[in-house]
């Protein structure tokens, strides 16, 4: 008899596979914003979505339609969509639904760390993150950051969590702070992702839980007063 393979280890996931087309086209043009290939205030030209994500324009003005009612653009007549800005409000809720969610799944992630390879998948996550940096190299962990994060989702593999987590908001709320944290803030941060990652590795999902829902209120603290 065959061995059966372990349904606790990490399994790569996206919080709600995008399986029609506009759908795949929304969650392109969200990982593009992550990745600052768009910036907040940016017009989206139709023409110009078509031809490098070679779908239709139909299938644009769908997918725009999808990002809009997430929140993530903002559709003016005459002007088609932009990439909208999130207000105090928009954030401070935002962090809220974060901090109950990504704590949860720290939590997790920290029971199920001993199965399968998730240890090792969660090292290789955390390990840029928690590695000692260069003042001038600590920007990367905001490049670095959502492969820990997703990492984490992976392993507490939770189909109702990935469905009740808005991804894509957070990957706005990244994109447009990334700028406007200091050395001193990332240097904060670096000190929480130990806290977090060492609880995780330790199984302890009580303090996994609780370490990741204060560096989220820290986020708040950094990010929140740039909004007043």
């Amino acid at each position: 008899m065959a061995t059966k393979t372990s349904s606790t280890t990490a399994r790569p996931k996206s919080t709600g596979f995008p399986t029609s087309s506009p759908e795949r086209v929304a969650s392109a043009i969200t990982k593009a914003l992550l990745h600052r290939e768009y910036v907040v205030g940016q017009r989206l030209v139709e023409a110009d979505l078509t031809q490098r994500l070679e779908v239709s324009r139909s299938t644009v003005r769908e997918a725009l339609k999808i990002l809009a009612s997430r929140g993530i653009v903002e559709i003016v007549p005459y002007r088609g969509a932009i990439i909208r800005s999130l207000t105090l409000s928009d954030a401070r809720d935002l962090l809220a639904v974060l901090e109950v969610l990504t704590g949860l799944a720290a939590r997790l992630a920290a029971e199920k760390i001993s199965a399968g390879r998730n240890s090792a998948l969660f090292k290789a996550a955390a390990a840029p993150l928690v590695q000692h940096r260069r003042t001038e190299e600590l920007d990367r962990i905001l490049d670095e950051r959502a492969r820990f994060y997703q990492t984490i989702f992976d392993i507490a593999d939770s189909n109702e969590l990935n469905g009740a987590m808005p991804t894509w908001r957070a990957h706005l709320f990244r994109t447009q702070f990334y700028s406007k944290l200091t050395s001193s803030n990332l240097k904060a941060m670096v000190a929480e992702y130990i806290q977090i990652s060492d609880a995780i590795l330790e199984g302890n999902g009580t303090r996994a839980e609780m370490w990741t829902r204060k560096h989220i209120q820290k986020t708040g603290e950094r990010t929140l007063p740039l909004l007043l």
